[in-house]
C-alpha cells in the first residue's frame, strides 16, 4: 500500500495526464510510484500548490511557460535513469563482433563507389538514454573498431524525457558504479580522465569521443519521428532498451512501428529482454547473435555499384532498358532495394537529359539513406532542369536541417510554399523549425496552417513520400499547437 494514498478519482487525473504528456503509463499496480512522485513534487511545489488537487489542476491547464516547466520537472521523477557502461554484455558483444564491423566494411564500400572525396557515415540512436552511458559506450566501440574515424561522419543522436539526465550526460562525468562491467573497466584508462566531481572521485570522458554524441530531449510518445529536425530519420542502429516497458501496448507498438520507419533497410533495432512479446517486432526479422535476439529492419547487400573496376577497364553507363524506367526503380524501391533503385538512376542520368521529377527521385532516395552530399547534388542538378519545381527546395530544406543550418532551411522551405501553398507538411515542417528557434508566433502560424490545409484530405489519405496519414498529421499539429498554448 502507498504511503502518500490518493483518492481513486484524483490519481486517474494523475495517470491520465502523465500518459497523455509521455507516453508513461502506471496501472494499479504501479499507483504507488505515481504517488510518491506526487508527495515528492509537491514538497517543492510553487506557492498556493501543496494541494495535490489544486495541482494537477494546475498541470493540466498547462497555459504558461511555468506551468509547463512545473510539468516537465514533475515528469522527471517518474523516470528510472538506472544505467551502466556497455550494460547487458552479451548486446554490446554483438555490436563489437558482429553488427558494427559489418556496417563500417558496407558503409566504407559505399562511400567508395560513389567518390574518393565521399566520408562514410554512420548514423546510431540511443532512445532513452537516462545520464549518457550506452550513447557513449556506442562512440567509445566506434573509435575501437575505425582507425580512421576522423575521415567518417558519425552521428549518434541521444534523447531521453528527463532533462536533467540530460544535463548529466553532456557534463559526461561519472563514478565508479557506472563502470561495472568489465569491458568498461578495461577501456576506462584510455578513454577517461580522474576528476573531482561532487565530493568524490570521478571520472571525465575524453573530449573527442564525447562530440561524437548529441543529446536532446525527446518524447518517445509524441508522432514527431521519424523527421529530419528530430534527426530521427536514414538510421542505421536504434537502442530503446528497457523503455517501452513504461509505456502502455498501444503506445509501446506505435513507437516500435516508427523505429521501422526511422531505421534504413537493414537497420537494426536493439531492445531490452524484458521488452513485450515478439509479436511487437512482427515488421522486424529476428537475428539470434552472439546468444541475444535482436531485430534487423529487412536485410541488405553491397550494391552492384560497390564493385571495383577491373584494372584496365573503364566503368560504361548502362542506358535505361526499353521498357518504362520509372516503373522499375518504383519496383525497386517498393522492395527495400533503395540502392539499386540509385543505380538504375544514375547511370540514366550518365546517358540522358533526366525531367526534375526524376532528379528529385534520386535525390530523396539518397537521403533516405543518409547519402546527404549525394542528395545535395542531384537537388542542385535538378534546380538547373527547372528552377521552379517545388520539390527541389523541400528536398534542399530537408538536407539543410539535417546538417544544422535552420535558416536555409526555413529559406527554402518559404520557397516550397510559394510555388505550391497548399503542401501541408511544409507548413507542418517549417512549424517545427520554427518551434526549435523559439520562434512561437510563427510556429502557431504554420501549425494553422497545416490544419487549414487538411481539413478537406481524408484521415486515412496517406501523405506524399511517407508512411504517415493525414489523420495523423492533423492530430499532431493539433498537439502541438496546443502545447504552445
Amino acid at each position: 500500500m502507498s504511503a502518500y494514498p490518493l483518492a481513486d478519482d484524483l490519481f486517474g487525473q494523475y495517470r491520465d495526464l502523465v500518459q497523455a504528456a509521455s507516453g508513461l503509463y502506471f496501472p494499479d499496480k504501479k499507483r504507488a510510484e505515481l504517488e510518491t512522485a506526487v508527495h515528492k513534487s509537491l514538497q517543492t511545489a510553487p506557492d498556493g500548490l501543496a494541494d495535490p488537487t489544486a495541482y494537477v489542476r494546475y498541470l493540466r491547464l498547462g497555459a504558461t511557460a511555468h506551468a509547463r516547466a512545473e510539468l516537465t520537472r514533475f515528469l522527471n521523477l517518474l523516470t528510472v535513469g538506472e544505467t551502466h557502461f556497455f550494460r547487458d554484455s552479451a548486446q554490446f558483444d554483438a555490436l563489437a563482433n558482429h553488427i558494427l564491423p559489418a556496417l563500417i566494411s558496407r558503409k566504407r564500400e559505399i562511400a567508395a563507389a560513389i567518390g574518393a572525396d565521399v566520408p562514410p557515415q554512420l548514423r546510431l540512436w540511443s532512445a532513452g538514454c537516462a545520464t549518457g552511458e550506452e550513447a557513449y559506450s556506442l562512440a567509445i566501440l566506434l573509435h575501437e573498431l575505425i582507425p580512421d574515424i576522423t575521415q567518417w561522419r558519425i552521428t549518434i543522436q541521444a534523447t531521453d524525457l528527463n532533462e536533467n539526465y540530460l544535463a548529466q550526460a553532456r557534463q559526461a562525468i561519472y563514478s565508479d558504479w557506472s563502470f561495472r562491467e568489465a569491458r568498461a573497466q578495461q577501456i576506462r584508462a584510455r578513454y577517461f580522465t580522474a576528476v573531482p566531481h561532487n565530493g568524490r572521485d570521478g571520472y571525465q570522458l575524453r573530449d573527442d569521443v564525447r562530440r561524437l554524441v548529441t543529446f536532446a530531449a525527446h518524447n518517445l510518445a509524441a508522432a514527431d519521428f521519424p523527421s529530419v529536425p528530430t534527426n530521427t530519420t536514414a538510421l542505421d542502429v536504434i537502442l530503446c532498451r528497457n523503455v517501452s516497458i513504461y509505456f502502455a501496448p498501444e503506445t509501446t507498438q506505435q513507437v516500435v512501428n516508427r523505429f521501422h520507419q526511422a531505421l534504413v533497410e537493414g537497420g537494426w533495432l536493439i531492445v531490452g529482454h524484458s521488452e513485450p512479446s515478439l509479436s511487437t517486432y512482427s515488421a522486424f526479422t529476428g537475428q539470434m547473435i552472439a546468444g541475444t535476439l535482436l531485430y534487423q529492419k529487412g536485410k541488405t547487400s553491397i550494391p552492384a555499384r560497390a564493385q571495383p573496376t577491373p584494372p584496365g577497364q573503364s566503368a560504361v553507363p548502362t542506358p535505361f532498358p526499353s521498357t518504362d524506367p520509372l516503373a522499375e526503380v518504383q519496383q525497386l524501391l517498393a522492395d527495400g532495394r533503395s540502392e539499386a533503385a540509385i543505380t538504375l538512376l544514375e547511370r540514366a542520368a550518365a546517358s540522358q537529359p533526366l525531367p526534375a521529377a526524376t532528379l528529385c527521385l534520386l535525390a530523396r532516395t539518397h537521403a533516405d539513406l543518409g547519402h546527404w552530399p549525394q542528395a545535395r547534388h542531384w537537388c542542385e542538378r535538378a534546380k538547373v532542369v527547372d528552377p521552379l519545381f517545388p520539390e527541389v527546395y523541400d528536398l534542399l530544406a530537408m538536407i539543410e536541417t539535417h546538417e544544422g543550418r535552420p535558416d536555409a532551411a526555413i529559406h527554402n522551405l518559404k520557397k516550397v510554399l510559394y510555388l505550391d501553398p497548399a503542401r501541408p507538411l511544409a507548413h507542418f515542417h517549417l512549424a517545427l523549425l520554427y518551434k526549435k528557434q523559439s520562434q512561437v508566433i510563427m510556429a502557431q502560424r504554420a501549425l494553422k496552417n497545416v490544419l487549414h490545409r487538411m481539413e478537406s484530405v481524408p484521415a486515412d489519405a496517406l501523405l506524399p513520400n511517407t508512411d504517415h496519414s493525414a489523420g495523423r498529421l492533423t492530430a499532431v499539429a493539433q498537439q502541438l499547437l496546443e502545447e504552445m498554448g
